[in-house]
């Protein structure tokens, strides 16, 4: 789309700006989530030490990390609270409140 000066050039732009916004108010109130993982560049990676078990990669599949361990935090969004390690599952458990479950809360490794 052109610019072009003159009392009849951006007309059609109220149109646009006000779809443009009505789209980003949908993604907002849809619980649209993103990852964005920079390209992988290991050098920048630090060595996992001392893991009381195994070794997983990391959220974003370049670095590793420490696998989550019995009642260690799992889950979430993207993975972002670790990965149980071998013979463990991440449990969630239903909400208190009554609230559905979604598969972005963190759980517990058992």
């Amino acid at each position: 789309m052109y610019l072009v000066a003159g009392d009849r050039g951006l007309a059609g732009c109220g149109h646009l700006l006000v779809s443009l916004l009505g789209l980003l108010l949908l993604l907002a109130r849809s619980g649209t989530r993103a990852l964005v993982c920079l390209p992988c560049d290991e050098s920048k990676c630090e060595e996992p030490r001392n893991c009381p078990g195994s070794i997983v990669q990391g959220v974003c599949g370049c670095c590793y990390t420490c696998a989550s361990q019995r009642n260690e935090s799992c889950g979430g969004t993207f993975g972002i609270y670790g990965t149980c390690d071998r013979g463990l599952r991440c449990v969630i458990r239903p909400p208190l409140n009554g609230d559905s479950l979604t598969e972005y809360e963190a759980g517990v490794c058992e």
